[in-house]
């Protein structure tokens, strides 16, 4: 497995999943993977080795996370050997083409929000290496036909070097082969800094190998070049899960938000309302509010990191009062034990009541009353109008921007225009906020918002 992760401390995360599942037949590790799938939080996902024929929409969902399993493409497997899948989060990024072969599963997608673009090759290599030969020319007649940034994720189930192996039993021809079909795609390796292998036949004596891998071309390199691969903990399947973490240049914001499920906390208000009555004096109204209320602000985030309830809160309290019922019916329970589990319920009611407001407030509904047994709804309304509230596309004077740099300078510009720049003149004469002066533009706004429009998804 694979965790390709695009990110950076100031900007969005993008995550690429990459798993040799070794096979997909069983509901049970269907859930194992639908569970490690989920807690990636994903934008693309490739799976090797699914040993699927055929992938319906309805047999999608057994494994993949909700929003993957109606965009997705896969290389059937032969017999009960094979079968590679790629699926992608429509809200993030879109399909521009892809190629299908035997063993790579090639696919161009886009990024619906900004200019950004990559190719990404889904690889399963065949195990019997008398046909490792024909994938390696595979991949080089793959080579040609690729443009810009590009990836190359998955088991090659081959090695580079004696030292990607604990035994002594080596094919050197086939490293031999490997290491110039690389040098002919001009890709260089990500090195695994954590662990020597990423697979093992989980014997009492094992042997281990590094088979998984990621290779990048110099695009790539240029595009995100602070890269790094780490592994992650093996929960099913005999491969490693891999992290790999690029940096990329779209901001993520820094906006304050008050949450309403902090008023549910008893220890809020005593923390905060301090801050507000402290504020430093100002000479005008303006600035006092002004003053208070970035006091509060700054209050507030120090509380809401003191106070984060961890997010097993709820299952461990429900935990606990479950274990207390369970043995309430064989004894008598001590006044310690009934102090614990009234405590765990008191708990868990105000961890219900957190959870409900905050569902509540991003959803933006307010014909439900609020309560636990309604906080799916809201969840549900809060993604939908989370995946609305993207500017795409920036149109100026006939001219469509769809690259962050340039819808920001756009916007700035037009506002600028709209709002004008200190000293500038005003047809509407000077007016006074809080001491200062707004001033706006001589032309008039209707003219300004003709020139000017912008496309959501």
């Amino acid at each position: 497995m694979f965790v390709l992760l695009l990110m950076s401390s100031s900007s969005k995360n993008f995550c690429i999943v990459s798993w040799n599942v070794r096979g997909l037949g069983d509901p049970e590790k269907c859930a194992v993977v639908k569970d490690a799938l989920v807690s990636a939080n994903p934008s693309v996902i490739c799976l090797q080795e699914t040993k699927l024929h055929n992938i319906s929409q309805f047999q999608a969902h057994n494994f993949l996370p909700p929003h993957f399993a109606n965009t997705i493409h896969f290389v059937s497997a032969a017999g009960t050997r094979g079968g590679i899948l790629t699926a992608w989060n429509s809200s993030t990024f879109s399909l521009v083409s892809y190629i299908s072969r035997r063993h790579t599963l090639t696919t161009t997608l886009a990024s619906i929000v900004t200019d950004h673009q990559f190719t990404i090759t889904n690889v399963y290599a065949p195990s019997d290496h008398r046909d490792s030969k024909v994938f390696l020319e595979d991949l080089d007649e793959l080579r040609p036909q690729i443009h810009g940034p590009w990836i190359l994720a998955g088991d090659f189930n081959l090695i580079r070097s004696a030292s990607d192996k604990n035994s002594g039993n080596v094919n050197h021809h086939l490293c031999t082969l490997f290491n110039d079909t690389l040098e002919k795609l001009g890709v260089v390796e990500l090195p695994l800094l954590d662990r020597l292998y990423t697979w093992s036949n989980k014997r009492q004596n094992p042997t281990l190998a590094r088979l998984d891998r990621v290779f990048v071309n110099p695009e790539q390199c240029s595009s995100f070049p602070n890269s790094t691969l780490t592994s992650l903990t093996r929960s099913t399947s005999d491969h490693t899960p891999l992290l790999v973490t690029i940096a990329t240049d779209i901001p993520k914001t820094q906006t304050f938000r008050f949450e309403n499920a902090w008023l549910h906390n008893p220890s809020f208000l005593p923390s905060v309302l301090p801050a507000w009555h402290d504020a430093p004096p100002h000479a005008d109204a303006a600035g006092r509010l002004s003053g208070c209320l970035k006091a509060t602000r700054a209050a507030a985030k120090v509380w809401a990191r003191r106070t984060r309830a961890p997010p097993t809160l709820i299952p461990n309290c429900k935990f606990i009062i479950m274990l207390f019922d369970y043995l309430e019916e064989s004894r008598v329970l001590s006044p310690q034990e009934l102090e614990v589990r009234a405590r765990c319920r008191d708990s868990l009611a105000q961890a219900i009541k957190e959870r409900a407001a905050y569902w509540k407030q991003r959803g933006k509904q307010r014909a439900i009353k609020e309560g636990d047994s309604n906080t799916q709804f809201f969840h549900a309304h809060a993604t939908l109008r989370l995946r609305r509230n993207i500017i795409k596309v920036v149109e100026v004077d006939g001219v469509r921007v769809n690259s962050h740099d340039g819808k920001v300078a756009a916007l700035t510009s037009h506002y600028k225009a709209i709002l004008g720049e200190p000293g500038s003149p005003s047809i509407l004469g000077p007016s006074t906020v809080g001491g200062g002066s707004l001033v706006l533009p001589s032309r008039p706004i209707s003219l300004l918002m003709r020139h000017l429009r912008w496309f959501g998804p």
